[in-house]
This record gives C-alpha cells, sequence and structure tokens, in this order.
C-alpha cells in the first residue's frame, strides 16, 4: 500500500486518485486536517480551498477515509450529494 501523511491508499483510491487526476499536494494540504481515529467518515473539500492549492474547480472534493485508511475520492457538487439523502459521518474542510 501507498502512503501519504500517515495515511495508506488503497489500490482502488490510487486508481481513482489517478484517474480523477488529484495530485498528492491536493491530498496532503488535506489530511494534515484530518483526525486518523475516525471510522467511516466522509472528508468534503470546498471549493475555496481547492482554489487556494491551484486547483480551479466547480464541485467539492469527497474523500472517502475509514481510520487511516483512503478507500475512495470524486469530485461532485455538495447539494447534489446531499440531495440524495444518504446517512454519512462527514467533515467538511473551507479552510486551510
Amino acid at each position: 500500500m501507498h502512503k501519504i501523511a500517515g495515511f495508506c491508499k488503497t489500490e482502488h483510491f490510487c486508481f481513482r486518485q489517478w484517474d480523477r487526476q488529484i495530485s498528492d499536494k491536493i491530498l496532503t494540504h488535506v489530511l494534515k486536517h484530518m483526525d486518523p481515529n475516525m471510522p467511516n467518515t466522509l472528508c468534503i473539500v470546498s471549493r475555496k480551498v481547492l482554489r487556494k492549492i491551484n486547483r480551479n474547480m466547480n464541485t467539492e472534493l469527497f474523500i472517502k477515509i475509514d481510520r487511516t485508511t483512503l478507500i475512495t475520492c470524486f469530485y461532485c457538487d455538495f447539494q447534489e450529494y446531499c440531495s440524495g439523502g444518504r446517512e454519512q459521518k462527514y467533515v467538511i474542510i473551507n479552510q486551510i
């Protein structure tokens, strides 16, 4: 497994990271704000934060984390995701 900022990337995560062109730079900035003891959590990175890291996006970045394991990542509009009625523990990162 690959590691970054104390978190382990699953093979699925590595593929999704490559497929969605999410740099390790972005992950490093985001993961240093995450508690590695949180089970089954969705980290939502705001557009504002992505722009600060030089990624001009019109959607948020979602990173699925289970304690110190990175499960998957994807871009999605926050309101669109929430309209699905999913129950999920999440952390929003709106500033770094």
